[in-house]
């Protein structure tokens, strides 16, 4: 079985716990990640080019678009080189980029990632190197030569695959629904989440980014948890708050407690608890320290109902109390974003009403305002804050409709540029000023398929914003992951959902570097 959180149903405030339950074994049932498996070609067969993208000949063709050479078996990386792939013309010369072999499980697929979009309405040579090998020692048997004409647009340079790649190791314990926060010495702590059907961990471990390993917390949480908050303090410490736990066996509940974990001691310490049980909640640091904590659900019978109130922690008394005014909306699985002016935007997450709102930090109010048009519910929805305060809100439901937040006019808007995919419970990720990657998720227009793929946000354009499909690819789906950027840029993705629909729960985990 699968957890109460996912998916959500958009048609009504009191969900039934064993409906969702039910449909999240589905996602199991049907999830495939979408990737890896099998060592790719019969050992027998000679060692050739079995495609080309884009395709010998090929016509107005992008000049944002990556060189794709698929082999008939896989390709040994010792004999990769800067040169494997070259392209170019007699006009314009050798085109700089990046050559690397997709991190799909495969081995068989080399990409040519152009550093600069290509002159648009030219014709192009992809020479393909004979000194590339198979993982069998064969030889490829003289150079290849493809060509293609680009058209007259492209768009973003996009990111090349082989900027994502396995980490060194891998998670002490496989969970999704769990938390991963970046801490002041540059480790993250990865904490709680489901790690086999509805059982839930008090077990966390921290990554460390120079030896990219692993290592299990001797001390336990205080408490198992998953849907949860983690949210550093100013003085390093980690609040993590609420979340789903095992009543018995197959039988989950909300909590209310809270527990703040000292990198420093290497503690969990009991504090709280909240006013009210929460999963799936949000929460930030105010500028004076403390926490506000938003919305979320608590099971009421057989059903979970989601909640506007809204409540705050404070530090120095290692308390909750009660904001004086709620939300103007029931949320739950939404994104609550720093925009950069003291206003924070809320959004996804709401069945009763599709408006979003700005939270003030400097009155604490909410301010309801218009939703996209058109627009729908969205749960589990992905969404990030760009360098320039406005934000990207992406998924949560079967569409992939992509909005766009223009916090000069506190507009949403619906850029007209989707996802390759249409995206629940993804991840959003700024990877450069203007850059945000969208990484993995559920299609639940497709069988509630777990993807493997991911798509680049560009700020910029008539509606603010563009999307791209990307050629960076994880080797299986990934879905309920997190997503950190570390001290030096680079995205650490870890755990989710067992993409082949099994148990336990994932264990993978992959560097991103921008």
């Amino acid at each position: 079985m699968r957890t109460p959180d996912l998916p959500r149903f958009p048609a009504r405030t009191l969900r039934s716990l064993g409906a969702l339950l039910l449909l999240a074994g589905l996602v199991a049932a049907c999830g495939g990640g979408g990737g890896g498996g099998g060592g790719g070609g019969d050992p027998a067969s000679p060692f050739m080019v079995a495609t080309l993208s884009p395709a010998d000949g090929a016509n107005g063709v992008a000049t944002n678009a990556h060189v794709l050479v698929t082999f008939s078996r896989p390709v040994a990386p010792a004999s990769v080189t800067a040169s494997s792939i070259a392209v170019g013309n007699t006009e314009n010369g050798g085109i700089p980029g990046t050559v690397g072999l997709l991190a799909d499980g495969l081995g068989t697929t080399l990409e040519f990632a152009p550093d600069n979009p290509l002159p648009a309405s030219k014709t192009w040579s992809v020479v393909v190197s004979a000194a590339l090998r198979s993982t069998s020692g064969d030889a490829l048997g003289g150079d290849r030569t493809f060509i293609f004409r680009t058209g007259t647009g492209g768009g973003a340079v996009l990111p090349p695959a082989s900027a994502l790649q396995p980490t060194s190791g891998r998670l002490q314990q496989g969970r999704r629904n769990h938390t991963a926060t970046l801490l002041a010495s540059g480790s993250v702590l990865v904490a709680g989440g489901f790690v086999q059907g509805t059982t839930v961990t008090d077990g966390a471990e921290t990554f460390a980014p120079g030896t990219q390993s692993f290592t299990s917390l001797v001390p336990r949480m205080r408490h198992p948890r998953a849907g949860h908050t983690a949210t550093r303090l100013a003085d390093g410490r980690v609040l993590l708050a609420g979340g789903y736990y095992e009543i018995n066996p197959g039988t989950l509940n909300v909590t209310p407690t809270a527990e703040v974990y000292d990198p420093v001691g290497n503690t969990f310490t009991t504090v709280g608890p909240m006013g009210t049980p929460r999963a799936d909640h949000a929460a930030l640091r105010l500028p004076d320290g403390r926490v506000l904590v938003t919305g979320g659900s608590e099971l009421q019978g057989a059903f979970l109902a989601d909640h506007a109130s809204v409540e705050v922690f404070d530090p120095a008394t290692g308390q909750f109390t009660a904001w004086p005014v709620p939300m103007s909306h029931t949320r739950a699985t939404h994104a609550m974003l720093d925009l950069l002016d003291g206003r924070w935007l809320l959004v996804g997450g709401s069945d009763a009403d599709l408006r979003p709102e700005t939270f003030s930090t400097a009155t604490g109010l909410f301010t309801p305002f218009a939703a996209a048009n058109p627009d729908r519910a969205r749960y589990g929805v992905a969404a990030t804050t760009f360098a320039s305060g406005n934000a990207t809100v992406v998924g949560g439901e079967a569409l992939g409709e992509v909005l766009y937040f223009d916090r000069t006019f506190t507009q949403l808007l619906n850029t007209g540029s989707g996802t390759s995919k249409p995206r629940s419970y993804a991840t959003a990720t700024a990877i450069g000023p203007g850059r945000v990657l969208v990484a993995g998720g559920i299609d639940f227009s497709n069988g509630s398929f777990i993807l493997p793929t991911c798509d680049l946000v560009v700020e910029g354009g008539v509606v603010g914003s563009e999307t791209y499909a990307t050629s960076v690819r994880f080797p299986t789906g990934m879905a309920n992951h997190t997503a950190t950027v570390l001290g030096d840029g680079r995205v650490l993705y870890c755990g989710g959902l067992n993409p082949a629909g099994g148990q336990p729960e994932y264990d993978g985990a992959y560097l991103f570097t921008p």
